[in-house]
Order: structure tokens, then C-alpha cells, then sequence
């Protein structure tokens, strides 16, 4: 009887184990959810109109779901690493100033085989958004500067002292200080603003009305900020809960939103900084007019 070698067994018993995790299992499934209150088809809205989606992904059977795609007009616009079989994703989406928006959902495997769902949001034709006018430049001083008033009054685009600003609480927006904790601040009357700060009795925190302007960093640049000619994509980018009462530690390039005690949102470009309770702060604003 002829033996075989056990060389060839192993070479045929390897080739067999390649062979094995070469095989392709199929692709894994991915749908929208159909629940009361959700969208799963392209939709019409007008701009900064808000839906929401269910993303529902299911492995093949063999391999892990490996990761979540979103896409925006062929763009990655974030990611989600996934070591499961199955995961549902629930999504706000806010319809942006774009005429039309193609939003994708990839779902692959650890094996790259992978699945996908689009839905395509359209600009209503009523749409409105309004105007922004932009207030440049605005230069305050922090709380011991002798040159530069340090409070800003939105109402009347007008800058005040301390002593100027006491008799016209309900006017002022916007104040500047730097301390050894936050340099360079820009707060409002309604902050938390450190009681030594400002001495006597004009002390903003001392105040019967105190007007309180939240403010949200975002990372826009200067070539982003240049683009807002309307307040869609301030609004588009506004969060209440995210917001908080000072942008603290500023420096050049910073971009914030914010919104005044009125709910009159706007956004701003910090310019040019000069350090120190006596130093100063220009930037740049565009606000809904």
C-alpha cells in the first residue's frame, strides 16, 4: 500500500483552513425603523427643521458588525466603531440652508462586507431665515483698563464704562475681565463673575437687572465665519444645553455662538487679544438682525 507523505496531508489541511476563512458569509442587513414619530423617507423641510431616525443594523449570521458610517453628500461626517451583532441608532437630524441633502448609513462587518440605507432631505421653498448684520470691530477693555470702556450694549450697539453702565442695566449685553483663573473673558451681567473683579458698589453682580448671554464654542474658522450671511447656520448650530455664561480664556481665531437675554442669537470671531486686567479684546460680530 502507497503511503502519503505527512507533509502533503498538513500542506492539504492548511490549504483547507485558508480556504475556510476566506468564505464569504454574506453582506449584514441595515434599515430605517419605522416607529411613530420617526422619518424612513426622503422627506421635505423647511431650514432648521428637525427630524428623527432609526438606523437598525443586523450582522449575517457569522460576523460582527465592525463599524457605522454617516455620510452627507459623499462626506464622512462622523463614525461609530461597533463589536456587536445587532445595533439601533437613534439620530436627530436639522435641515441645513442646502438645497438638498443626501445622508448615507454604512454598516460593515469585520470581514468589510457591509450594507447601506440613504434618505434625501429637501429644502422647503417657504423656508425662512433671517438676516445678520455685522458689528466690526468691537473692542473692549478688561475691568482695570484706562483707555477702553469694557461693557457693550447690543440694543444700541453703544460701548459703556462701569460707572456709565450702573443707570442702564437692562441695556448691557457684553462685559470683558481677565483674572488669574480665566484670562481674557467675555461674560455678562448675569454670570458668575468673580465678586473681586470689579470693586464697589457699581459691581455688576450688585445689580437689580442683569441680563445673562450664554455662549457656545465652536470649531468654525475665520473662512467658516465668513460664510454666515444668514442666521440659519447660527441656529442650525445653537445648543441650550451645551451653552454655558462665559467664553473663557480666549484666544485669537476663537469662535463662538451666543445668545443675549432677548433670545437674539449671533456669533462671533475673536481678532486680536491683549492680555491682563488692563488689557483688551477685539473680534468681530454677525447678528440676527
Amino acid at each position: 500500500m502507497k503511503s502519503t507523505p505527512l507533509s502533503f496531508i498538513a500542506t492539504l489541511l492548511v490549504a483547507s483552513l485558508l480556504t475556510g476563512c476566506g468564505k464569504d458569509n454574506g453582506n449584514p442587513t441595515i434599515k430605517f425603523g419605522t416607529a411613530p414619530g420617526l422619518v424612513y423617507e426622503d422627506t421635505i423641510l423647511k431650514v432648521n427643521d428637525s427630524i428623527r431616525i432609526s438606523v437598525e443594523a443586523e450582522w449575517n449570521g457569522f460576523d460582527q458588525l465592525n463599524l457605522l458610517e454617516i455620510r452627507l453628500d459623499g462626506e464622512k461626517v462622523s463614525s461609530q466603531s461597533l463589536k456587536t451583532e445587532s445595533a439601533v441608532f437613534t439620530i436627530t437630524l436639522v435641515k441645513s440652508t442646502l438645497e438638498t441633502e443626501l445622508w448615507e448609513f454604512i454598516v460593515s462587518d469585520k470581514r468589510a462586507n457591509s450594507a447601506q440605507v440613504e434618505l434625501t432631505l429637501s429644502k422647503d421653498p417657504g423656508s425662512e431665515y433671517g438676516n445678520v448684520i455685522e458689528i466690526s470691530p468691537i473692542l473692549l477693555g478688561a475691568q482695570n483698563s484706562l483707555s477702553k470702556p469694557g461693557l457693550f450694549s447690543f440694543q444700541s450697539n453703544q460701548y459703556f464704562t462701569l460707572e456709565q453702565a450702573f443707570p442702564n442695566q437692562d441695556k448691557i449685553d457684553l462685559l470683558l475681565y481677565s483674572d488669574n483663573s480665566t484670562q481674557s473673558t467675555l461674560a455678562s451681567p448675569g454670570a458668575d463673575i468673580p465678586e473681586t473683579v470689579f470693586a464697589g458698589s457699581r459691581n455688576p453682580i450688585l445689580w437689580n437687572m442683569r441680563n445673562l448671554t450664554r455662549f457656545l464654542k465652536i470649531s468654525y474658522t475665520e473662512a467658516d465665519f465668513n460664510k454666515v450671511l444668514t442666521d440659519a447656520p447660527i441656529l442650525n448650530a445653537w445648543s441650550e444645553t451645551q451653552s454655558v455664561s462665559k467664553a473663557a480664556t480666549l484666544k485669537v481665531g476663537d469662535v463662538y455662538l451666543f445668545k443675549l437675554q432677548s433670545g437674539r442669537k449671533g456669533i462671533l470671531l475673536v481678532k486680536r487679544i491683549i492680555a491682563g486686567d488692563d488689557g483688551e479684546v477685539e473680534f468681530t460680530v454677525r447678528i440676527q438682525d
